[in-house]
């Protein structure tokens, strides 16, 4: 379906040939709302890792003993997502947990998080099943992310056998996310021109 518009909105009622017409598609309804419905998904996801972050600095300041406006409390531009896919909460919360952790420490905040690494041992165990080295790695980050829920998989996988065969492979792997994962930008002290760079996607 099209939509003739002309463009001499008050032309006479007898046919001129002069009169310009041109062709534009219709937006279909249903394309609007998914459009819409879209954004408002964006925007909450966006609102809610706000909140989430927000919280985790609080909780920080609290187990590191900052009362005041300190790093800390100055860490939010650093806990800006890398990644395009919105991660759950719990994954979201442990990258911003450990990044806090780095401040508190003073050490290093450029390199990837667990949570930045594991996200694209999932997108790629989604493609294809992950090679003995990968999956000894994805199951030594999420023992150390996430020790709440991998612990349960030690009573179905013996992940330390995992660790004595494949190691060496998944220590390899390990550097060379670490290499590309890399976020140049995410340093404290960082002005917001260097912060508003573009960051690394994760899921890569």
């Amino acid at each position: 379906m099209t939509i003739l518009e002309h463009t001499n909105l008050c032309a006479p009622d007898a046919p001129r040939t002069d009169r310009t017409v041109t062709i534009r598609p219709t937006v279909r309804l249903a394309e609007l709302d998914a459009t819409f419905r879209d954004l408002g998904e964006l925007i909450d996801s966006v609102l809610d890792r706000c909140v989430w972050a927000e919280e985790e600095i609080e909780a920080a300041q609290l187990r590191h003993g900052e009362k005041d406006r300190g790093p800390l409390w100055n860490a939010f531009r650093l806990l800006k997502a890398t990644h395009e896919r919105a991660w759950p909460e719990l994954v979201y919360r442990a990258h911003c947990r450990e990044l806090l952790d780095r401040v508190a420490a003073g050490t290093d905040t450029r390199p990837p998080t667990d949570a930045e690494k594991i996200s694209v041992l999932s997108a790629a165990s989604q493609t294809a099943p992950l090679n003995s080295g990968a999956e000894t790695l994805y199951l030594r980050i999420g023992t150390r992310m996430l020790p709440g829920i991998f612990d349960g998989i030690g009573d179905v996988l013996d992940i330390q056998a995992y660790e004595k065969v494949n190691g060496s492979p998944a220590d390899e792997y390990e550097a060379q996310l670490t290499r590309k994962l890399t976020q140049p930008w995410r340093k404290v002290g960082a002005t917001a021109a260097e912060i508003d760079q573009p960051a690394i996607a994760s899921h890569e």
